[in-house]
């Protein structure tokens, strides 16, 4: 039977847009960098267009119910931002193309305030906007309903839900009717999965471990956890209680059979062509704890045989499979220090051909695209390469100074050829087989994100749905102008600022913020934290030092070992600039950032008096122990280690603890086992003891990334950001 909707439920919305992605794109052209203040705006929507809203129709059927439309209310006037309005916003992500090409099936995100969750569904739309209809729910999304994945065929749809017992399980979907049905039942849930190109099956992650085969009823809580290993846990996921992530093979009909027993992770995986092989990821090494490298492996089903295609010592990701079966590509990088080039490489399927590289060697990109929010999900940062169906060409994603463009690259010419251009950032692109279209979302600095589509040569790109029409037209936003200032030694140093309206003579507070990494940055996107902020009278200064990426490699690497040095003094330079460039207070200075971000802002506050109020989320406050406490120990030592333990010291803000006056929130995830929570409690203590001014705030049960919808809850985010606000208004609202 289909599955109705509870007609009380509160329903998402779409809708479609009716506005060709070359006016907007038009509209939004890039300021002149020279002109050192913001422009209050909306979301360029074209006069002449008919914006209609689409009734949530939530039936697990691919035929069910044509959308209802409703005319768009009268403008309204338009009202700044709000701290809670973060919990209006909701999130389009993951488009699929459907393997006839005319619809393309995505993941639409929302908060829900009665249950402080996150939940999500699954969503149709017709690829071009020339098709009849718009777009519509296909699953309940009472709970997570995410990756969706066309079969081959086109007759089914997978997804992840965790509908059941709250570890994502593998669901298909029939698109002849029908609820949806259940395939897998793993104890560990799944973390990721790909048809088989046959589409009988589909292969799945989930972790295991050799106990798990004789437990043959529910499980004891377990009485101890175990380290033997360095990777025993990890951040958003615990302790692995000695499992790791295996394959398994799931028939459309039949008995759930896992392939591997293997004990190290293995991730990312993809099909030959012919089904008979799969390719993964994985640190086989004799003591994959002490490295951080993973290599391109094949398995072949027939024989469980695997072979090795790429070095041990490189770190090797997401593989992608040739049509015609020769090669291999996969994004490479040569260290893990997070600070060289990930370009896509290729190799010999067979093994017969060295690895090379697809980028020509005077090429100085990333595909890796940090650029930071607290809304869009960190897997869009690297997604997999895609192939063209002449089996040369590939769909690459290309981080560029704040933006993120699609490119094709050919494996033989070495040629690459911009597809995209502009404003913005084109994430999560999904290719058709036949090249000829590409769904993709797009999102800038008024939009988190909508579905769009373009052909395969970049021509004719059309936005496909307005998630958040309603509400970005509704509102007040504050444009950040793009500004460029020279550090000490020389380099050109790049940020942007948001600066609210100001009357006649008026001079604005000024928020430096400093994004995480280091090797994040800021670019082309909707954050709602600097909207809000703006809103209520602040300026805001959005900076990429030295180390952010998208600014090449030599760029990066000038931040390793040397946490707190130049990287200070290029926020401290782009501070000077502003001042004497735009109408700012002086007097009235913050600073604020997380992880790196703030790491940087403890740090500054024990170098200079100029910051009069200061807020740091989840930050690092004492290099020589977190190195040994976090889950990336083994990335410290490769990002600042190489400095030697003295430098480890002096760039600890709890060494400098007598030189801080500057207010100080702390704001820190209780289960944060990136930079633990023993950062900031030690930091606390010693100001207290100090009696200065400084508060703690813990958020229990949440990791690292607790900023983001489906790790904090809503009351979380929201009371973070609240915090965030009324510290800034507390000390930085006062004339003088």
């Amino acid at each position: 039977m289909l599955e109705e909707q509870d007609e009380n439920k509160t329903e998402p919305r779409l809708v479609p847009a009716q506005v060709t992605a070359s006016s907007e794109a038009s509209n939004q052209a890039e300021p002149d960098q020279e002109k050192a203040s913001s422009t209050v705006m909306q979301p360029e929507v074209s006069d002449t267009a008919t914006v209609q809203g689409q009734r949530a129709v939530s039936v697990e059927a691919a035929a069910a119910g044509a959308p209802v439309s409703a005319a768009v209310p009268a403008p309204i006037r338009l009202t700044s931002v709000t701290v809670e309005e973060l919990l209006d916003l909701q999130i389009a992500s993951d488009p699929q193309l459907s393997p006839d090409r005319s619809l393309i099936a995505f993941t639409l995100q929302r908060n829900d305030r009665s249950t402080q969750s996150s939940k999500s569904a699954i969503w149709l739309v017709p690829s071009r906007k020339e098709a009849a209809g718009g777009a519509r729910q296909l699953t309940l999304g009472d709970y997570q309903d995410f990756a969706p994945r066309w079969s081959p065929q086109g007759d089914y749809l997978a997804f992840l839900s965790t509908r059941h017992g709250g570890q994502p399980q593998l669901f298909l979907l029939s698109l002849h009717g029908g609820e949806a049905r259940q395939l897998t039942h793993l104890p560990n849930g799944v973390s990721e999965y790909s048809w088989r190109p046959d589409g009988q099956a589909l292969l799945v992650h989930s972790p295991w471990k050799p106990a798990d085969d004789q437990q043959t009823g529910p499980g004891e809580e377990e009485p101890a956890l175990v380290y033997t290993r360095l990777d025993e846990h990890w951040d958003g996921i615990g302790h692995w209680h000695g499992r790791r992530v295996q394959l398994w093979l799931v028939p459309l009909e039949g008995e759930v059979v896992r392939l591997t027993a293997e004990p190290v992770h293995l991730v990312q995986s993809c099909w030959s062509p012919d089904g008979s092989e799969i390719a993964f990821c994985a640190n086989r090494r004799p003591q994959p704890d002490l490295s951080t490298s993973m290599a391109l492996w094949v398995l072949t089903l027939a024989t469980g045989q695997l072979r090795r295609l790429t070095p041990e010592e490189g770190l090797a990701q997401m593989p992608s499979w040739s049509p015609d079966g020769r090669y291999l590509a996969y994004y490479y990088a040569p260290d893990q220090t997070e600070t060289c080039n990930i370009i896509p490489w290729i190799v010999a399927a067979d093994g017969s051909e060295a690895p090379r590289p697809v980028f020509p060697e005077q090429a100085d990109y990333t595909c890796q695209v940090t650029i930071t929010d607290e809304l869009r999900p960190t897997n869009e940062w690297l997604t997999r390469p895609q192939w063209y169906p002449d089996s040369r060409q590939l769909l690459v994603t290309i981080h560029e100074r704040g933006q993120a463009h699609l490119y094709r690259a050919d494996h033989e010419t070495q040629q690459l050829t911009p597809l995209t251009s502009g404003p913005g950032r084109y994430l999560s692109p999904h290719l058709a087989g036949d090249g000829s279209l590409i769904a993709v979302v797009r999102a800038d600095w008024f939009t988190p994100g909508d579905i769009w589509s373009l052909r395969g040569d970049g021509t004719q790109l059309q936005r496909l749905t307005g998630v958040n029409e309603r509400f970005l037209r509704s509102h007040q936003l504050i444009r950040p102008r793009r500004l460029t200032w020279q550090a000490t030694d020389g380099l050109t140093i790049e940020g942007w600022l948001y600066l609210p309206p100001l009357a006649a003579g008026q001079r604005a507070p000024l928020i430096l913020a400093v994004h995480g990494g280091p090797s994040c940055a800021w670019g082309d996107a909707y954050v709602h934290e600097f909207q809000v902020l703006a809103g209520q009278g602040f300026a805001v200064l959005a900076a990429n030092p030295r180390g952010s990426d998208g600014y090449g490699e030599a760029f990066r690497r000038r931040i390793l070992n040397d946490w707190g040095g130049e990287d200070l003094g290029d926020l401290l330079a782009g501070l000077d600039y502003v001042i004497s460039t735009a109408p700012i207070d002086e007097k009235r200075l913050g600073i604020t950032g997380l992880s790196y971000g703030g790491y940087m802002t403890a740090w500054a506050i024990t170098q200079t008096t100029r910051f009069k109020a200061a807020v740091s989320r989840n930050p690092v406050t004492y290099l020589p122990l977190c190195r040994l406490l976090s889950d990336q120990a083994l990335w410290f030592d490769l990002a600042m280690g190489g400095a030697g333990e003295e430098r480890l010291l002096e760039r600890s803000p709890l060494a400098f603890i007598d030189r801080i006056t500057t207010p100080l929130l702390l704001l820190h995830a209780g289960d944060d086992l990136r930079c633990p929570f023993s950062e900031s409690l030690q930091l606390f203590t010693a100001l207290r003891k100090r009696r200065q001014i400084v508060e703690l705030v813990r958020y229990p049960g949440t990791s690292h990334t607790m900023d983001w919808p489906t790790v904090g809850t809503p009351a979380q985010r929201c009371d973070r950001l609240r915090r965030t606000l009324e510290w800034f208004q507390r000390f930085l609202l006062q004339e003088g």
